[in-house]
């Protein structure tokens, strides 16, 4: 099972020490067989780095621990903390990667490998063409908001139109004459709160290449969502 996710750095807030920190903690990593005590190897990149699970087939461990050094990495273990198992990189190590606090990540993850790369800055989420979460309110998008879907090869745009219910009439036209599609934004009631939600459609998904059930990169601001197809070459990551 491969995936995809993102993480960001943090920064460690202790007397005298206010440095960035790196902190993996997911539910996947026990399933790419990062078992707690087990020995990864940290490569750091220009705006990123890799995990590479060491613990089986080691059949010189000086050599593996040259080779680590010679590429400005370190070898390291896997912990796990009362919230489960995580990885953890600071100092010179994190450094060496050029990344700072609030960085986001990228991240890719298969068994045995994490890679990480820096994303844009700007406000990001990963979602699917049913796209929900409260960080949608954060731009505009509360529930029976009206918003206009272009679409493009690799990238669907989703504008809002303010307003949008009262002139209703006048955004049919519009959305014809520019050949857009019209949605509404619904809600959705949950345990923790109150979500919002809409999903793009068929045809849509059609002319953006995009399939049902893809893992799209968000970025947004207020009015504007856009959904883009992953871009694995372009943000950094090189063929295993």
């Amino acid at each position: 099972m491969n995936g995809v996710d993102i993480t960001s750095i943090i920064r460690i807030n202790k007397k005298n020490n206010n440095s960035p920190r790196l902190i993996c903690c997911a539910k996947w990593l026990g399933n790419m067989g990062f078992v707690s005590g087990a020995l990864v190897q940290f490569i750091p990149q220009p705006g990123g780095m890799t995990f590479t699970l060491c613990n089986e087939n080691i059949q010189n461990y000086s050599e593996l621990d040259r080779h680590t050094k010679a590429n400005g990495g370190t070898l390291m273990q896997v912990y796990l903390q009362p919230y489960g198992l995580q990885l953890c990189i600071s100092g010179s190590r994190l450094d060496a990667t050029g990344l700072a606090w609030l960085d986001k990540l990228l991240v890719l993850y298969e068994p045995g490998l994490v890679r990480m790369r820096k994303l844009p800055h700007v406000a990001v989420e990963l979602t699917t063409p049913h796209v929900i979460g409260k960080w949608l309110a954060e731009s505009g998008f509360v529930p029976d908001a009206v918003l206009a879907v272009d679409t493009q090869p690799g990238l669907i745009t989703c504008t809002l139109q303010e307003n949008g219910i009262e002139r209703t009439a006048e955004l049919v036209k519009y959305a014809r004459a520019n050949k857009l599609t019209l949605l509404q934004v619904h809600k959705r009631k949950h345990k923790h709160g109150v979500y919002q939600w809409f999903d793009i459609p068929p045809h849509c998904l059609a002319k953006a290449g995009v399939a049902p059930d893809e893992t799209l990169l968000a970025t947004y601001e207020y009015g504007i969502i856009k959904l883009q197809k992953l871009d694995f070459a372009a943000l950094g990551f090189l063929p295993v």
